[in-house]
């Protein structure tokens, strides 16, 4: 069972969407992971220091009755805010995350969940993410700085998750063919991060 189950029609492939290029999702991560009966099982469509993910909340999300509980809000928007950096080959570690909860979030509804990086450093990157409602009205966001792993650390992480060099190798090309056609004047590089937010 999907527990993370996407609507049809959700978000277009932005740049591309990372189990199509190879990332390996058959682990336990409570995201991501397919191995994990209980999890989201999410997926990712990303560009340059941007990711984006679609989903309908379950019954078994719920917190107070037909609202989706507050720590599966907080695991949506770490998880994608991650992503943001991760599919570029920057494997970080959460140091801080501010969530705030602007409306409840219901039970469900397609849900959109996307984030940015606002600011990179050697050390540290931080984020900004955000969940929609299906009528892109802001239901929660939040800030975080990622602590960038050291690089014996992101090597055994690498072997633990097999083909995640070429995945992300592959991801980092199709990000610059997208950009390339952005300058070319070809479209958005990013379908709704351009779009305004009703809040």
């Amino acid at each position: 069972m999907d527990h993370g189950e996407r609507p049809q029609g959700g978000a277009r492939h932005v740049v591309a969407r990372l189990s199509e290029l190879g990332i390996d999702f058959d682990h336990w991560c409570f995201a991501c992971g397919r191995a994990n009966p209980y999890g989201l099982h999410l997926d990712f469509d990303v560009a340059r220091g941007r990711a984006e993910t679609t989903l309908v909340s379950r019954r078994e999300h719920t917190g107070y009755d037909g609202f989706v509980h507050g720590g599966i809000v907080t695991a949506l928007l770490d998880e994608t805010m991650g992503w943001a950096i991760f599919h570029q080959g920057i494997w970080g570690v959460t140091a801080r995350l501010a969530v705030s909860f602007r409306r409840p979030v219901p039970v469900g509804e397609p849900l959109t969940v996307r984030a940015e990086v606002k600011k990179e450093t050697r050390r540290a990157v931080d984020i900004h993410g955000e969940l929609l409602d299906s009528a892109g009205t802001l239901l929660a966001d939040a800030d975080g700085t990622f602590v960038v792993m050291p690089e014996r650390r992101r090597h055994e992480l690498e072997r633990r998750y097999s083909r995640i060099d070429e995945a992300f190798t592959k991801v980092r090309e199709a990000v610059a063919q997208e950009e390339k056609q952005r300058d070319q004047g070809e479209g958005p590089l990013f379908s709704r991060a351009e779009r305004g937010v009703r809040t």
